[in-house]
């Protein structure tokens, strides 16, 4: 015999059955909620499992110090640009690292491709597009593109703290 509560009219293993799959439902609905927010409006492409970049300078969410280099590390070739909180960076303002043996005759545009080292790093500086990083939070976009096809570009976005 069934016992029946007095104010609900429910019996106790028909309200178990109920609350069970209610709860399941809503954790997962808030599961995907969650997922759809967090990956809403993002520029973003993942760092690991693409082929085309092998760092970013500085590294997302890191601290660094307001004079701190920014930048890309690429796969051999591929060219970038970069725009520093909403702020292009010149070209002739970006350093192309592309020799680990001797970085002073690669720091430029030219340099071997068939070197590893593919870094496009800015350095703020007075006179510069962006003399310093703000104190705070700095967002950083990389439009980069493979050198035998320049329409193919991509662009990612990350942010860190410079103190």
């Amino acid at each position: 015999m069934k016992t029946k509560y007095p104010s609900s009219g429910f019996s106790k293993p028909n309200l178990s059955r109920v609350v069970g799959p209610v709860l399941i439902t809503i954790g997962v609905v808030l599961v995907i909620f969650a997922l759809v927010l967090s990956t809403q409006g993002s520029e973003d492409i993942r760092v690991e499992g693409n082929p085309a970049i092998e760092a970013l300078i500085p590294e997302e969410n890191s601290e660094v110090l307001r004079q701190s280099a920014v930048g890309i590390d690429l796969a051999p070739g591929y060219n970038a640009e970069l725009t520093i909180n909403d702020v292009p960076i010149p070209p002739d303002q970006i350093n192309v690292l592309r020799s680990e043996e001797n970085p002073r005759e690669s720091a430029g545009t030219g340099g071997s491709f068939g070197s590893t080292l593919n870094r496009f790093v800015f350095q703020p500086l007075d006179g510069r597009a962006v003399p310093e990083l703000l104190g705070g939070r700095n967002c950083v976009v990389a439009e980069y593109w493979p050198l035998s096809d320049p329409s193919a570009r991509n662009r990612i976005k990350w942010c860190f703290t410079a103190l």
